[in-house]
């Protein structure tokens, strides 16, 4: 009897079609240096930078919370901007203008700022549009767009750029200041980095000719049979995104998780200086997190292909809750180690199952606006978070409600992600079994 099973032919590994190509191999490898110098480096290197200026500019503090306020703003409030610019010009174009406006702001930096309101403008509107423009939106775009059966990887691998960015560009940062003896020289790197991240665009991310070598070289129909995961077989509009239950339960889901990280962020280390650990051992907690944060980005990108991302997700905001209960009371650096770990691990596979529900549920065409979308209601809700956790602390002197009402929310993301199943289609109802694949 002759089984009806697809069998891949005996060329299999050397045709898979393009996301097995060296030419994959090129573009990821393009998005990874252009996150690390336009995403990772302004955003999480120039702490130290910052820290620098504080001291010599004799500056307020109010002053340059409020600058690096609308720093984080502009990352999230323009992204239905940036959405529309990769929509009319392309990929390249957005990313190159991105580049320039971060190019101008760090150079802004290196000359002419020299109080607060300068500050404001030169990082606050200027760096942070930059970033925004070119950064992350943009580069998950071409991903959802060019990848496929290997696109929770791909995405696990843009995302990592971060990670590694923001644990070594801090300590480099310092060791240039150190040399050089002035904060200023670090912006005239970072603006160096903006060329060097516009060439790199315009060199290695050609959107014909790499879209011309997909078409030419696309993947075989049983490789997208095999897949276990859901991924849509339409590709939905912006508004008919919004009229499904999915998109609002990832919404919340998204809203949440970054309004853990940020606090993990913003008063994670004060308040391990409160309850009696060291600068160097809040600082090694830091690193902790962002080190476990690249292992759950990378583990997840291995998984998402594979397992539900939506599932993964779910165990994400598990390991983030645990670790929120295990922050409250830490004891020595085991105590660490217990948050540290797993709310970094959590955080890390959440982002990447993010992107990857997005595109497996709503398809390439509109994945900029639907993302677009999204993000300016969650780092909204990240600013609020982090500014009334700030609030609680002085009318109280503890975080202890804080950690309450952030566990809670994190049990509300856990079963909304649960809940977050794959959209229906309008009209002939689209199959969730996890065979369907869009046909590109």
């Amino acid at each position: 009897m002759q089984s009806n099973k697809t069998h891949a032919p005996a060329n299999f590994r050397a045709n898979k079609g393009f996301e097995y190509s060296f030419q994959a191999a090129k573009v990821l490898g393009a998005l990874w240096a252009i996150v690390l110098l336009v995403v990772a480096v302004p955003s999480i290197g120039t702490a130290v930078v910052n820290a620098r200026m504080i001291t010599d500019l004799n500056m307020d503090r109010a002053v340059f919370g409020m600058g690096f306020g609308l720093f984080v703003m502009m990352m999230g409030f323009q992204a239905p901007v940036v959405a529309v610019l990769i929509r009319k010009f392309g990929y390249r174009s957005t990313v190159a203008f991105g580049c320039l406006v971060l190019f101008l702001g760090s150079v802004a930096m290196a000359t002419v700022v020299h109080n607060g309101w300068q500050y404001a403008v030169a990082f606050g509107l200027l760096a942070g549009s930059g970033v925004c423009i070119a950064g992350m939106l943009p580069a998950q775009t071409i991903v959802t767009r060019w990848f496929h059966a290997r696109r929770a990887l791909a995405v696990s691998i843009v995302f990592s750029a971060v990670e590694i960015g923001g644990f070594f560009s801090p300590p480099a940062l310092e060791r240039l200041m150190a040399i050089s003896g002035d904060w200023r020289t670090a912006w005239w790197l970072i603006a160096g980095s903006a060329i060097i991240a516009m060439i790199t665009a315009y060199i290695a991310l050609d959107e014909r000719r790499v879209e011309n070598y997909i078409s030419r070289n696309p993947a075989p129909s049983f490789a997208r049979e095999n897949s276990k995961v859901f991924k849509s077989t339409t590709h939905w509009t912006l508004r008919e995104a919004l009229g499904t239950k999915a998109y609002w339960l990832i919404l919340i889901y998204m809203s949440i998780a970054g309004v853990a990280w940020i606090f993990l962020m913003a008063h994670g280390v004060v308040h391990l200086r409160d309850i009696g650990y060291s600068p160097a051992e809040a600082a090694n907690a830091v690193a902790v997190i962002i080190v476990a944060s690249f292992i759950g980005n990378m583990t997840a990108g291995f998984l998402g292909d594979r397992i539900s991302p939506s599932l993964i997700s779910a165990a994400s905001m598990a390991l983030i809750i645990f670790g929120f209960c295990m922050v409250i009371k830490p004891v020595g650096f085991t105590g660490i180690l217990l948050y540290a770990l797993p709310a970094g691990i959590g955080y890390g596979a959440s982002q990447v199952c993010l992107m990857a529900l997005l595109g497996n549920y709503f398809g390439k065409a509109s994945f900029s606006a639907i993302l677009g979308s999204m993000m300016p209601v969650s780092t909204l809700c990240a600013a609020i978070g982090a500014g009334s956790a700030g609030a609680v602390f002085d009318q109280t002197g503890t975080y202890e409600w804080v950690f309450i009402t952030i566990i809670t929310l994190c049990v509300v993301a856990f079963f909304a992600i649960l809940a977050a199943s794959p959209p229906q289609n309008r009209g002939n109802k689209e199959e969730v079994s996890g065979s369907p694949i869009a046909a590109e």
